[in-house]
């Protein structure tokens, strides 16, 4: 089950974007609607309300007055956390019913305009966040009737644009042209969320295109890393003694194939067979794998890891499960690390990388070309830096 998490700021636009994710097959479920469910007449969660808030915040028939509710809570933060610690913990079990009620391969979409206050976004495959300018937003709010003033507190109550941004994947500008927002919800549909969901089905992750192509270097990669990571804390736990973003796109400046890879120290490898399936239920899958040995660590044993991957078309990556204090662990930190300070080291990589990818087309090619480069030039001339610096690999 692919599970999807629609956001954005009040007159964004949300509702617009989950009603056609539902007309193109999407389970969509509405988290304002539920948060009216939960405090209907004669709930638990009504009764919880005016033990709180008391008897005012009711209409004369006995159901939740929302306006007079509205009016206290967005004047004050301590009241408005109060009523969220009453409303949200049971619209997220009630979300919970309808997921499990739905067929294991649904594509279920939930609109949850606190995705980012309210921490959730590690738990969704796919973050969409849907934004429009500030004052086409309060255009919005005013045709629906609220004043200015009080659009205005609304929106700021929320948070910010470049805050749901942090944990979205994707982010949809909803300015006038309502047929160009339906173009790239349909494209989103049919190359990212589709084919996102048929990877989960048969359970593998994306695999990165054979085709060997640099890109420059791209400042979103790092926030690609954090989503990432974030899944795989939440997966982990403290089982992940750390979780780094390594390899070319972790450097900035550096041209780089299109792919995070990731490095998650862990105790024991048999940490990670472990979590198998809960990864998988994450979108993690993968295999025993294994690093070229170096030539002070032949044993090949010594270089096993478990590599993975993500099930996301538009987040391709490759996570390197390690154990503590192995070459491979330590090497992949090393290496990063050298590059970032040293801009001579940084040169010269980005030199070799041209030159070898000018005799190749492939990415398995020039994965083994770039053997002999790494232990002639890159393992020795970061060690020696690391000794010069004290270097040493962090614990966690």
């Amino acid at each position: 089950m692919l599970k999807v998490a629609l956001t954005g700021g009040i007159g964004a636009g949300k509702s617009t974007v989950a009603k056609q994710l539902a007309e193109l097959g999407a389970s969509v479920i509405d988290a304002d609607a539920l948060s009216r469910e939960v405090v209907a007449p004669d709930t638990e969660g009504l009764a919880a309300v005016v033990s709180r808030f008391g008897p005012e915040v009711l209409t004369p028939e006995g159901a939740l007055d929302r306006a007079k509710l509205a009016q206290i809570v967005f004047n004050s933060a301590p009241a408005r956390a109060e009523l969220e610690a009453i409303v949200h913990p049971r619209v997220r079990a009630r979300a919970r019913e309808i997921t499990e009620s739905l067929p294991e391969d649904a594509i279920v979409v939930q609109d949850i305009p606190l995705l980012a206050e309210t921490g959730q976004a590690p738990g969704f495959h796919l973050n969409i966040d849907v934004e429009a300018p500030r004052e086409l937003r309060l255009e919005r709010l005013a045709a629906r009737g609220l004043d200015r003033a009080d659009a205005l507190r609304r929106i700021d109550a929320q948070a910010s644009d470049a805050d749901r941004r942090e944990v979205c994947d994707v982010v949809l500008n909803n300015g006038d042209d309502v047929h160009e927002l339906e173009r790239r919800v349909a494209l989103l549909w049919d190359e990212r969320i589709k084919p996102f969901a048929e990877n989960l089905r048969h359970g593998h992750a994306e695999r990165r295109p054979e085709k060997l192509q640099f890109v420059e270097s791209d400042p979103a990669w790092f926030r690609r890393f954090e989503h990432l990571a974030a899944r795989l804390r939440r997966v982990m736990g403290p089982s992940a003694v750390r979780i780094d973003h390594v390899g070319s796109t972790a450097v900035a400046g550096l041209p780089a194939k299109d792919v995070i890879d990731i490095q998650v120290t862990v105790v024991s490898l048999h940490v990670v067979d472990a979590f198998a399936e809960a990864l998988g239920d994450a979108g993690f899958y993968g295999a025993v794998g294994s690093d070229s040995p170096k030539p002070e660590f032949p044993d090949v044993a010594m270089w096993e890891k478990r590599l993975y991957g993500y099930a996301d078309p538009g987040n391709v990556s490759h996570i390197h499960f390690r154990s503590i204090d192995t070459p491979g662990q330590r090497f992949a930190l090393l290496f990063r690390d050298w590059l970032r300070a040293d801009p001579q080291a940084r040169a010269d990589y980005a030199q070799a990388k041209g030159v070898l990818a000018a005799k190749v087309d492939s990415v398995t090619d020039y994965a083994e070309a770039k053997e002999p480069w790494f232990d002639s030039e890159g393992w020795p001339r970061a060690n020696r830096w690391a000794e010069e610096h004290g270097w040493h690999a962090p614990l966690c």
